[in-house]
């Protein structure tokens, strides 16, 4: 439970609980761009719930949409989709979480985000945290696992067929393979030698520095790269095969009609904000909840994330852009 001090009635909510420090976008540009500022995101709506935040997860998608000219953002929108935090007020509609609950959530990209110390997020999309879960690793959690849940969501299970994962040493990938083996997939990862190691002890049956080396086709490739490189690994499936683009899609069929009868499946958080019904929400975080769990027991695996503070964000940012660390996942703690 939040401390009394964090803790607001929704007849409260008015006052200086939705007032706080936020990092900025003024339009499109780097990352450095940011502006830090006062910023007050306003009492939370019937479905929604306003949330102290504790710790920021940053992804690749928060530079890349920064970089757009997009219809939906206006000068001072606040960016970011990952955080964790305590509920400090929830709307009239809600039901599932109360003031002082631990939480983790992914939120739209259409705003208010994450990169603030308040948060005013849609209620559906909140997770509970296990008590033992810090709010640093939960902040690194939503866009990677709950993607890679998605994708092989998309995949009828069946337990023995070969699965080829490339870029299996991101952070997408990782929960891939893990999702994959509790599936019992033959799961085959794709990554540079150095890496093989981890993935094996993830749960890889196969490790490949390049996809060229396969010995046979493959009943599924997960491609984490990009809709090029997706469009490549198709060659290496057999009939009836799928093929999962998590970045970017397939334009074009990937087989001739009536030749291989591949299925084509795009991945995409987003599409929930805009298209999800509360039933899809309620899978999605039960899933979720569910993930949160097997880390804090430890029978999932989340990389330790590199953790830094409030004013070191879009420095952070343009290093995720830039891989100059090659850290996995930066966290910014927001309590400082």
């Amino acid at each position: 439970m939040s401390d009394s001090t964090e803790t607001t009635t929704q007849q409260d909510i008015s006052h200086s609980a939705t007032r706080a420090p936020a990092w900025v976008w003024q339009g499109p540009g780097e990352p450095e761009a940011l502006e830090q500022s006062e910023v007050d995101i306003g009492a939370p709506g019937d479905d929604e719930v306003l949330v102290a935040t504790r710790a920021i997860g940053l992804n690749p998608v928060d530079w890349k949409f920064m970089a757009m000219d997009s219809e939906l953002w206006q000068a001072g929108q606040i960016p970011g989709v990952d955080a964790s935090g305590e509920v400090i007020a929830c709307g009239a509609n809600v039901r599932h979480v109360s003031p002082g609950d631990r939480i983790a959530v992914h939120t739209t990209l259409a705003g208010p985000g994450t990169f603030s110390k308040r948060l005013r997020v849609p209620a559906r999309a909140v997770m509970r945290l296990p008590v033992t879960l810090g709010f640093n690793d939960a902040a690194a959690f939503p866009c990677p696992a709950l993607t890679a849940w998605l994708a092989i969501d998309k995949l009828p299970v069946k337990a023995g067929r070969r699965l080829l994962i490339t870029g299996a040493s991101g952070s997408v990938g990782r929960w891939l393979i893990q999702l994959a083996r509790q599936r019992n997939f033959h799961v085959i990862g794709v990554a540079s030698e150095k890496r093989h190691a981890d993935l094996k002890a993830l749960g890889a049956d196969e490790t490949l520095a390049d996809a060229e080396q396969l010995d046979a086709p493959v009943f599924a490739v997960i491609d984490t790269v990009n809709g090029d490189h997706a469009h490549k690994m198709t060659r290496h499936l057999g009939a009836n095969g799928h093929i999962v683009c998590i970045q970017d899609r397939l334009e074009q069929a990937a087989a001739p009609a009536f030749d291989r009868a591949i299925s084509q499946h795009e991945v995409a958080l987003g599409a929930l904000h805009w298209a999800g019904d509360d039933e899809d929400w309620a899978r999605l975080v039960e899933a979720g909840e569910g993930l949160l769990e097997a880390i804090a027991d430890g029978s999932m695996n989340q990389p330790a994330p590199c953790i830094e503070p409030f004013t070191a964000l879009p420095a952070c940012l343009a290093e995720l852009k830039s891989g100059e660390r090659r850290a996995l996942k930066f966290v910014i703690t927001a309590n400082e």
